[in-house]
């Protein structure tokens, strides 16, 4: 059984690999999610299934091609982890570029993620995918 160290690790491995099958079996049978979806212009929380884990990251996937991952800090409390960093996305279907600074809460129970709060900067996101616009 992984720790909540390992599990943040191999987690982070498959974000960075874009493997939404390799971070659904991370999960456990129901993840408590709390995320905005891929465009960054509505928040859809609630529980999650694996097979729903992984669909909302292949959709993350097919819509943004991830480019750098940063991790700033972890910081890990039992079977608790908040990661900060900073990641680099192209928006494939135009090849505009989003940087987004982003706060991860991962909740761990005997090795599966029971609850995960990702907090993006959706503005950037948003703006990056059309969803929202800023004036200059």
């Amino acid at each position: 059984m992984l720790s909540t160290v390992e599990v943040v690790q191999v987690f982070l491995a498959r974000l960075a690999a874009q493997d939404a099958s390799g971070i659904a079996r991370l999960c456990a049978p129901t993840v408590e999610w709390e995320a905005p979806d891929p465009n960054g212009a509505r928040w859809a929380p609630g529980p999650r299934t694996p097979r729903e884990v992984e669909a909302q990251f292949l959709t993350l996937f097919a819509t943004f091609g991830l480019e750098q991952l940063s991790v700033r800090q972890v910081i890990v409390d039992g079977g608790d982890a908040a990661v900060v960093g900073w990641a680099r996305w192209r928006v494939l279907a135009t090849g505009e570029q989003a940087d987004a600074r982003f706060a991860a809460v991962l909740s761990v129970h005997l090795g599966q993620i029971e609850q995960y709060w990702h907090m993006p900067d959706t503005l950037a996101v948003a703006v990056a995918t059309g969803a929202a616009r800023t004036e200059a």
